[in-house]
């Protein structure tokens, strides 16, 4: 009925000040799940530059022949891009034919800041864990105001 409850969230790539070197976020098991999004955080962009939020996936939990899936989510920084404090790229990744997942974020030619990567699992067969690892999570039904 609410979305807190029907989905598993994890913080799976932390902060990293600005620079042009990739990224590699925490691997994630899709077992019991029909999908995942992923939404790339960026503080800090230069126009020019090029913000890249690649998915790998894989068979092996340990991640050691982990293979891009194809498509990407490659974004060309415009003027109007750069003046925002903060922006998003989100993958939705439906059905992936393999079971591990991870992120790859590179910003490349001028400097970005990497503000860093949750993944929101969703349609779990068997249903999310109580997302333990929130330092927080708060469902609010009908709030009155404050």
């Amino acid at each position: 009925m609410n979305l807190l409850k029907n989905v598993k969230i994890d913080q799976i790539l932390g902060y990293f000040a600005a620079g042009q070197a990739a990224k590699t976020s925490d691997i994630i098991d899709m077992q019991g799940y029909d999908g995942v999004l992923f939404v790339a955080g960026f503080g800090t962009i230069v126009e020019g530059g090029t913000l890249n939020v690649q998915v790998y996936q894989d068979t092996d939990s340990a991640g050691g022949t982990m293979a891009a899936v194809a498509g990407t989510a490659a974004h060309t920084v415009t003027a109007a891009n750069a003046a925002l404090t903060q922006s998003a790229i989100a993958v939705d990744v439906y059905k992936p034919l393999e079971r591990y997942l991870e992120v790859i974020v590179t910003p490349a030619t001028q400097d970005a800041v990497i503000l860093g990567v949750t993944a929101i699992r969703y349609k779990g067969k068997m249903g999310p864990d109580a997302n333990a690892d929130l330092l927080k999570s708060t469902q609010l039904i009908s709030p009155a105001e404050a």
